[in-house]
């Protein structure tokens, strides 16, 4: 940084960035209005997905650092990793908001955070999903917002995430793992009544039980696969298979009333790379082809992941050192 701003010195720099108070929520939020005023001008919806970065960092003081799986070299390694949004329209992205994840070695170690700096707001422990919901809201509040959510499984698997986007009735497209379980016909009237959700089906004849999503493309009709161009590459356009099922989602150990929603199963034309995503839309009517779209938008994030970490350094000694800060 010192290299390329005209004027500046080094020590003045390190000290703004690691000692100085400044408000790193409020540059980012910044930076979220100018990516979103800069996107309102392409053709196409405008998407927010949310995703996780990790890098490996030495030693045991820097905040949130500790052996935890990191993405970038696949594997369990002694990293940071934190939650993002980037904001998507089209082939190009930005990102938009960030928070550090903090794991509950550092949550439950008040004197280990305070001598690395972290805020007393931040000392609690929040999970992944928690920390996208916080910074959802943000944005919402600042006037940042999207056509549609996106996430991998991490989120896509929340169902207090998921809650939370109906409730304000977002739509998103978020993937979910094949081992997911879920019901082909509303289990509601199987359930008990006296007016609350029971934890046993009342089905005495076993004529309903949940299927696991990865047996589910077996047991689509052929007729209800559609091929479809979800974008067009430097080689071609590209093409996947596809299939809508409607779905309920419910566990005995949830009192609450089952969700429904569509599930999205996308493939290669081979058969391979089969891929699997909830969707919501408040209207209730889907589209294959944009759910499509939406679910294949994730590898515009990856791009952006990888340019910051190679061209900007993200990856490096600018890593947070308090929840919130990415540079």
């Amino acid at each position: 940084m010192q290299e390329r701003i005209p004027d500046s010195d080094y020590q003045q720099l390190q000290y703004f960035i690691s000692e100085s108070d400044w408000d790193a929520q409020g540059v980012m939020m910044e930076v979220a209005r100018r990516t979103q005023a800069s996107l309102s001008g392409q053709r196409g919806e405008q998407g927010l997905i949310l995703e996780e970065s990790g890098w490996e960092k030495s030693g045991k003081k820097s905040a949130g650092v500790a052996r935890q799986y990191i993405g970038q070299v696949g594997k369990v390694a002694n990293g940071q990793v934190g939650v993002f949004a980037a904001l998507t329209r089209g082939g190009l992205v930005g990102l938009a908001g960030a928070r550090l994840y903090l794991p509950q070695e550092w949550t439950n170690d008040a004197l280990r955070c305070m001598e690395a700096g972290v805020p007393l707001s931040a000392q609690q422990y929040q999970t992944k999903p928690q920390l996208a919901a916080e910074i959802l809201a943000q944005l919402s509040q600042q006037g940042v917002t999207a056509d549609w959510v996106g996430g991998d499984a991490l989120y896509g698997n929340s169902p207090v995430l998921r809650q939370a986007l109906i409730e304000v009735q977002q739509a998103f497209v978020m993937d979910v793992t094949p081992e997911m379980k879920a019901y082909l016909i509303d289990p509601s009237p199987l359930l008990a009544d006296k007016g609350r959700m029971n934890k046993k089906l009342n089905d005495s004849r076993n004529t309903i039980r949940p299927i696991a999503l990865a047996g589910m493309a077996s047991i689509v009709s052929a007729a209800r696969w559609q091929q479809v161009t979800h974008r067009q590459g430097t080689k071609g356009p590209l093409v996947r298979q596809a299939a809508l099922v409607k779905i309920w989602l419910w566990k005995p150990d949830r009192p609450k009333p089952p969700e429904q929603l569509w599930l999205l199963i996308s493939r290669e034309m081979d058969g391979t790379e089969v891929k699997f995503s909830l969707c919501y839309q408040p209207s209730g009517q889907v589209d294959l082809p944009v759910v499509l779209t939406r679910q294949m938008q994730r590898y515009f994030v990856e791009r952006a992941f990888q340019e910051a970490k190679e061209q900007l350094g993200m990856h490096r000694s600018g890593a947070p050192s308090v929840p919130g800060s990415i540079l």
